[in-house]
């Protein structure tokens, strides 16, 4: 009984699973002496780590199965996958993103590839004792010689941790996001003005500032990704919601079809979707201005004067 609830909780990869993962590993080696792990998206998720990893390492990366951040994969199909990425002979491993389980596959790994960390958080996130955990943990592991070197999306991270702890550190900047499909505008009312509000609603991504202040503002219409967060405002009749777990087209076509996006989290100053949002040209807020009422008040006037 208690593994069919465990089986429930956390869903079990199968055979069939595991060998196209380590046919996808013989495929990478073809081409590339390095290796990017990261783990699959569960709902919102890891998502946006995801999409990040595959727009920098396309070619080379490797999706881990796991449920939010429990590997997926039981303790012998973690040693086949490791043995074959060892069988196969990579210069460097990365891991991309990081769930506690990462540790283990790096002190397996370490002794035999050069093992990097590509970390996407900020400090934001150290209310957590899991982030706290975390970052001790690979503190510790570079100083053991474990991990070779960090990387980190955030140019001032990278500083700091190098200051602080003299580990080798470097910037990756997210790549400009490939925009390959076709965007088709989803039908909205023209007389209201549609503001975006999409991501994790994490304390850090600030999504209940963002749309209580977009409601405060007259004849906004405001779209989210899960309504059911902010049924407390009572405000359902202004709230769209669009659904997780979008494919990246559809999701695109939402982005595209607003008139203003927001991004003002606490803790980053330039995301995925402002990138997306940019490049599909729909303006979007990334600052994290303390007064937001005023400040997306006052974008939304620059827009409609710049239409007008």
């Amino acid at each position: 009984m208690i593994t069919k609830i465990k089986n429930r909780i956390f869903p079990r990869t199968n055979k069939h699973q595991v060998q196209e993962l380590i046919q996808r590993i013989e495929h990478i080696r073809k081409d590339h002496s390095t290796i990017v792990l990261f783990g699959s998206p569960t709902e919102g998720n890891w998502k946006g780590i995801a999409n990040a990893t595959l727009g920098l390492y396309p070619l080379n990366s490797l999706e881990v199965p796991q449920w939010y951040s429990n590997c997926n994969i039981s303790q012998k199909e973690v040693q086949i996958l490791l043995n074959k990425i060892i069988e196969q002979k990579f210069d460097k491993i990365i891991i991309s993103g990081f769930a506690l389980y990462f540790y283990e596959f790096i002190d397996y790994l370490c002794m035999k590839i050069n093992v990097e960390v590509l970390y996407h958080f900020t400090f934001a996130e150290a209310y957590r004792d899991e982030f706290q955990q975390s970052f001790q943990n690979v503190i510790t592991f570079c100083k053991e010689g474990k991990i070779k070197k960090i990387g980190f999306v955030k140019k001032d991270l990278a500083f700091l941790i190098n200051k602080l702890y003299g580990i080798e550190t470097y910037f990756q900047p997210l790549s400009q996001p490939n925009i390959d499909v076709e965007i088709k505008e989803i039908p909205l009312d023209k007389s209201k003005f549609h503001i975006g509000v999409f991501g994790a609603d994490t304390f850090n991504k600030n999504l209940h500032n963002q749309v209580l202040n977009s409601l405060a503002v007259d004849n906004t219409i405001i779209h989210v990704l899960d309504k059911s967060k902010f049924k407390y405002l009572n405000m359902d009749d202004r709230i769209i919601e669009h659904g997780i777990n979008l494919s990246r087209d559809k999701f695109l076509s939402i982005l595209s079809s607003m008139d203003l996006n927001l991004y003002m989290s606490y803790s980053e100053s330039w995301g995925l979707i402002a990138k997306e949002s940019e490049i599909l040209g729909v303006k979007c807020l990334v600052n994290d201005a303390v007064d937001y009422y005023d400040t997306i008040n006052n974008e939304i006037n620059t827009i409609l004067n710049e239409r007008s």
